[in-house]
């Protein structure tokens, strides 16, 4: 004979919330507040590159302070500048084999950045980066001017929990990822453009068709043939959705789509 006890309730503690969050629609929100436990930051963000051996970073999750709208609008002009593109991926490469690595930054007056944290108030930055298997992360963590500098107290809070924040970013990529392939096909362009979604909110009708093809597998002939279109005009259509989404291929859509719709 057993002996027996009465169940009773086992409480998660925070570090066990935040986990079961990372396949919710408000993970980004979940993991903000853990951060915020450690110190006042007002937003972050993460470039995510499928691929480093071509590299093309995206803006694929984000929290915080700013409205949807301007984190993609900042992602937007970030991207188009080929000196921060390459300071995203040398902080990244800079992580391999090295598991991740984290950098305080306080911006200069001739850092290409300065305009984009001068105009939203930001007087300090933290990254951290990693890279495995050819897929680069950079998470970068913003401190507004009404909270002041990060002081050494919190930025020793911070080092404690930022490598589990930028590693639960990484699981909800490779949840993501996994699904991209057996739901893409479900998840559509065009049903967020039609929500005013994040940036497929500014596709045309024609363009979110043409991106919502691509990610079923679609060729541009295929495409084409398909909308009863020249091809020219596929790769018009395609360029043009590319560059309102960040973006350089229908996988990467694919994982927008996908963390767009949680």
């Amino acid at each position: 004979m057993s002996d027996t006890f009465p169940p009773r309730p086992l409480p998660r503690d925070d570090v066990a919330e935040l986990a079961a969050a990372v396949v919710r629609p408000d993970f980004a929100q979940h993991l903000l507040s853990y951060i915020r436990a450690a110190a006042e930051i007002a937003n972050f963000g993460t470039f995510y590159v499928a691929d480093m051996s071509r590299p093309a970073p995206v803006l694929s999750i984000w929290a915080g302070e700013m409205s949807g709208y301007w984190f993609n609008r900042n992602a937007s002009t970030i991207l188009k500048d080929e000196r921060l593109i390459q300071s995203i991926l040398q902080r990244i490469r800079a992580a391999e084999g090295s598991g991740l690595v984290i950098e305080r930054w306080r911006p200069t007056p001739d850092d290409p950045i300065s305009p984009i944290y001068a105009r939203d108030q930001v007087i300090e930055r933290v990254t951290v980066s990693s890279l495995s298997d050819r897929v680069g992360f950079q998470t970068f963590f913003l401190r507004g001017e009404k909270s002041g500098w990060i002081s050494d107290q919190e930025m020793q809070r911070l080092q404690q929990v930022l490598p589990l924040a930028h590693e639960l970013i990484g699981l909800r990529h490779r949840i993501a990822g996994a699904a991209a392939t057996g739901q893409a096909a479900s998840a559509r362009a065009s049903t967020l453009r039609e929500q005013d979604a994040g940036p497929f909110g500014a596709l045309t009708p024609r363009e979110a068709e043409v991106c919502d093809l691509g990610v079923q597998g679609l060729s541009v002939a295929g495409t084409a043939l398909e909308l009863g279109v020249s091809e020219n005009t596929i790769r018009t259509l395609r360029r043009r959705a590319y560059g309102k989404l960040g973006v350089h291929s229908s996988t990467q859509i694919a994982t927008l789509i996908l963390n767009a719709m949680g």
